[in-house]
């Protein structure tokens, strides 16, 4: 069990909080591989990350809006693809860089942070907040 501990950390450091929030202030579109929740949702996802903070319950989560991908919320409440996400970075197992970037202001982004998060680290900032929907 130990043993699985420690693999968990050195691959989540492929979703290191630098990497994270260089994707962020840069607007990169990223890859990667999620855990997913307990019911499911494993796989690979493309997002464009635009929120890094803590949830309510402590966690360190990233808001990003998913393209495509594995999502088990869309299989099972109708929650469907393009749309936002919350992504746990302890399930991240892997963060690769597109080399693509996103430039548009997805509907309802909030500009101030994430309402499902306690406390945010770092924002997307993007220079066409007028287009917020």
């Amino acid at each position: 069990m130990k043993l699985l501990e420690s693999l968990k950390s050195v691959i989540n450091e492929i979703a290191s909080m630098g990497d994270v929030q260089d994707a962020i202030k840069k607007k990169k579109i990223v890859t990667i591989y999620y855990d997913g929740d307990d019911n499911g949702g494993k796989g690979y996802r493309s997002i464009e990350p635009v929120c890094l903070g803590y949830s309510k319950k402590g966690n360190l989560v990233l808001r990003a809006w998913e393209t495509e991908g594995a999502s088990w919320s869309e299989k099972n409440k109708g929650n469907y693809l393009p749309g936002w996400r919350l992504f746990r970075l302890d399930k991240i197992f892997t963060f690769k860089d597109t080399l693509d970037k996103f430039y548009d202001v997805r509907p309802n982004y909030n500009p101030n942070g994430d309402k499902s998060m306690d406390r945010v680290l770092v924002n997307a900032k993007f220079d066409n907040n007028t287009n917020i929907t």
